[in-house]
């Protein structure tokens, strides 16, 4: 009995010990793991929807099988650079613009598995998404978004970006069941069939030659308007320095006339008084108060003399001792 338990467990571990060998399987960094259950013996048979994540995990040997997908953004170069793009030789995309024209485009599509798209991948797709999908689809794109412009539109920058965008937008509506997403479209390089590419660098030569003549014209008549313009300004600032000598000078002369008139003014009053002056000096003298004026100065005339000689009998004689008398000789009073 007991040789038959140790040999149960013998054979048991002989089982279990492969099974956990090669059973154990690792999804590596920059991966997703997706599982398939063959048989129904750890749950429901089919593809299980939540993707693995870096690790270690327990396949079942024949029960169960895994399935890895890159999870690193990945890129898809479709270009005519020999050696490359996706495939050897010339592998841009003809583009049908609007007008009829054909442009040859190099492109690039930076892509990726959504984290949580890996089981519909796998469903879907499987491992060859690549081919049967991604690129298809991205040249579809392409062709349709950037066919809406015209020839001429694809020198303009600004368009080619919005169509760019409007073409990654696309793609990932088309693909998004897929579990697939763009990060990123870039449009590399583009070229027109060269007669079509040399008539535009003709026409573009020739715009650009009469936009420099007419900047050339514009610059003249700006050169020429500064030049009036200055010659204006230098005109006018003589013309306001004349009248400013010319306002100075009457000025100065109307300053000159008003000192004379106030000189003369001024003369006029002193002359005035003064004859005023001199009247009532004339008037004062003709009267008593003038006479003593005049005795008094003879009296200082008189102070010079030792001697003085008058009649003092008859009517015209004169009293030395009578002031009156003396006065009357003087003709001070009479």
């Amino acid at each position: 009995m007991r040789k038959k338990v140790l040999g149960f467990f013998l054979i048991l571990l002989l089982i279990i010990v492969p099974v956990l060998v090669l059973g154990l399987k690792k999804v590596e960094r920059g991966e997703i793991g997706v599982k398939t259950r063959l048989f129904p013996v750890t749950g429901k048979k089919g593809i299980e929807q939540k993707a693995l994540n870096p690790g270690l995990y327990l396949i079942l040997p024949v029960a169960e099988k895994l399935d890895i997908f890159p999870g690193r953004i990945q890129k898809l170069e479709l270009t005519s650079v020999p050696g490359r793009g996706d495939r050897p030789g010339n592998d841009n995309v003809d583009i049908q613009t609007s007008d009829g024209t054909t442009i040859y485009v190099d492109a690039t599509l930076l892509y990726r598995v959504a984290p949580s798209g890996a089981p519909r991948l796998l469903s879907s797709l499987g491992h060859d998404f690549l081919r049967r999908k991604v690129r298809p689809e991205f040249i579809a794109v392409l062709k349709y978004k950037l066919g809406e412009l015209n020839a001429e539109g694809f020198y303009n920058a600004e368009e080619r970006e919005s169509k760019a965008k409007e073409a990654m937008a696309e793609f990932n509506r088309r693909l998004k069941s897929n579990g697939i997403e763009a990060v990123q479209l870039l449009i590399r390089d583009f070229h027109y069939q060269p007669e079509y590419e040399k008539a535009i660098e003709d026409r573009k030569l020739a715009d650009q030659t009469a936009l420099l003549n007419k900047s050339r014209s514009a610059s003249s008549k700006a050169a020429a308007e500064v030049a009036r313009i200055q010659a204006m300004g230098k005109a006018m600032a003589k013309v306001e320095a004349a009248r400013g000598d010319a306002e100075a000078k009457k000025i100065r002369a109307d300053a000159r006339l008003y000192l004379e008139l106030k000189q003369a003014k001024a003369d006029q009053l002193i002359q005035t008084a003064k004859a005023k002056g001199d009247a009532l000096i004339a008037k004062a003298m003709a009267g008593p108060g003038g006479q003593r004026i005049v005795a008094l100065e003879m009296v200082d005339v008189l102070k010079g003399l030792d001697k003085i000689v008058v009649q003092s009998g008859g009517k015209q004689g004169v009293n030395p001792l009578d002031l009156k008398s003396l006065l009357k000789l003087t003709g001070v009073e009479k």
